[in-house]
């Protein structure tokens, strides 16, 4: 009885910060998403890559993914797919990165971006080391500005009108 239901709370908590861990960031401090996402990332890079240098790790190259010429990536962009993946890795003593893989997703919709990620991280370099390090994880997440009524109020008058009084 109690082995179930340590069982059922722990997954309830595992699936529960994992939920909440890739949502939308709080941008209220920003004067616009994009500077509020910049920041994000920007901070999650230094946090990651603090976390790194404290087992011993640390970047001497990082490649960040190309997400140009591939006509899914950029029909999920237009779409403005949302989510995030995680990923993992082994960082081999010699600095190289190996076993990457897509750990994690939060829609199957937001694994179009996979491929240039994956890519990118294979290609990765970290300074050598005396021992290898494997499960390295990281995350990327797509975020995008949510669409203003003006912009809405141009194509169809009435669905913005409704938009407002939802929200009223």
């Amino acid at each position: 009885m109690v082995k179930p239901m340590i069982a059922a709370a722990s997954l309830l908590l595992a699936s529960q910060a994992f939920s909440l861990d890739w949502q939308r960031p709080d941008c209220s401090a920003y004067k616009d998403f994009g500077e509020c996402r910049n920041a994000e990332k920007n901070d999650y890079r230094r946090k990651k890559q603090e976390e790194f240098r404290e087992k011993g790790l640390s970047f001497w190259y990082y490649e960040r993914p190309d997400f140009s010429d591939n006509k899914k990536i950029e029909q999920a962009l237009e779409d403005k797919v949302e989510g995030a993946l995680y990923f993992s890795f082994t960082v081999e003593r010699d600095g190289s990165v190996s076993a990457v893989s897509l750990k994690t997703k939060t829609s199957d919709e937001v694994e179009v971006y996979a491929a240039p990620i994956l890519a990118a991280i294979k290609n990765w370099q970290f300074v050598p080391s005396k021992e290898a390090w494997p499960n390295q994880e990281w995350r990327y997440q797509f975020f995008f500005t949510q669409d203003d009524c003006a912009e809405a109020a141009e194509e169809d008058s009435e669905a913005c009108s409704k938009e407002d009084e939802a929200a009223g």
